[in-house]
């Protein structure tokens, strides 16, 4: 539900699961009454399996019969319970609170929406499973003022927010426990690139850099140590020709879409990681794009394992 008010714009999001109540000149998030309803329908519903929730049966309704019946696969596209309500005082705008809330989805670490089913296939039910920093010495509210300096500053770019929203999302659906790999690297290259037409747009490099550049122009540009498979010789790269043939061959290491891992069935690397690697990069990006390119996490290397720490600069006290 969403509604306007006389100072602003509201409206309901979730599920976020953690109580959050913030007032500020700028905005406020309450949590709803049905909170702990809400916590305990998604809590207890069957189609929860390691901290993700997958949508349940397709139905079929049969008008003249009245029944209803269960196809044999899932449906994709669902719905959770709204658990708080994001108002903008400022704003008349309803894709600013769009905006907002895609960013606390990004750094909070599992989807949020303000839509009746703004879910794919599967979302995590609990934070921090979607990215690879917990944030420091930072708060909810500084998220949401970063968020709102980026729209502020960007006003004149109207594709410049959509295309966060954009990389946010690819992001996301890149991490379906159920994906192939070569769609995981379909979506996380997706995200990269729209990274990249963020970055390219206010920076206006004096060549056109090709496929091959992209990546490793966006790691020097913002001094992150550049991957070993984003590094440019004669030309190539090896993130761009995997690109290359799955793109324009629909070819993934030489076989078929879904019957290749990265790196080769044959492979003895764990090639595994640079999918995680690319993960790594488009968060380090997206923090870098809304305004904290100078924070420590920015530049730490995208090669670890371990959840980072994320300082916002701007809102350190």
């Amino acid at each position: 539900m969403t509604a306007q008010v006389t100072n602003g714009e509201t409206t309901e999001f979730g599920y976020y699961p953690i109580v959050c109540n913030i007032t500020t000149e700028h905005f406020s998030i309450q949590t709803l009454p049905s909170f702990q309803e809400s916590i305990d329908q998604v809590k207890n519903d069957p189609d929860v399996h390691n901290d993700w929730i997958y949508p349940g049966a397709a139905l079929q309704h049969n008008f003249i019969s009245g029944e209803t019946r269960s196809l044999p696969y899932k449906t994709r596209i669902f719905g959770l319970p709204k658990t708080h309500v994001l108002t903008l005082y400022k704003s008349q705008n309803r894709e600013d609170l769009d905006f907002v809330v895609w960013c606390l989805s990004f750094f909070t670490g599992m989807r949020l929406t303000t839509t009746e089913a703004g879910f794919i296939d599967a979302t995590p039910i609990k934070p921090g499973k979607l990215i690879d920093f917990v944030l420091s010495g930072c708060t909810l509210e500084d998220v949401i003022n970063l968020a709102i300096d980026y729209l502020e500053s960007e006003r004149d770019n109207f594709r410049s927010a959509k295309r966060v929203i954009a990389a946010i999302h690819a992001l996301f659906l890149s991490q379906f426990p159920q994906s192939l790999s070569f769609e995981r690297f379909q979506y996380l290259y997706m995200a990269l690139d729209t990274c990249f037409k963020i970055i390219e747009t206010k920076s206006n490099p004096n060549k056109r850099l090709n496929h091959a550049q992209r990546v490793q122009w966006m790691c020097q540009k913002f001094d992150i140590p550049v991957p070993a498979w984003a590094t440019t010789i004669d030309n190539k790269s090896e993130v761009s020709i995997v690109r290359n043939d799955t793109i324009h061959e629909a070819l993934f290491f030489d076989e078929p879409l879904g019957f290749s891992i990265y790196g080769g069935n044959q492979s003895t690397i764990n090639n595994g990681n640079i999918i995680l690697q690319m993960q790594n990069l488009i968060c380090r990006l997206l923090v870098a794009i809304l305004g904290e390119p100078n924070s420590d996490y920015v530049k730490t290397s995208i090669e670890s394992r371990m959840y980072q720490s994320l300082k916002l600069n701007a809102f350190s006290k």
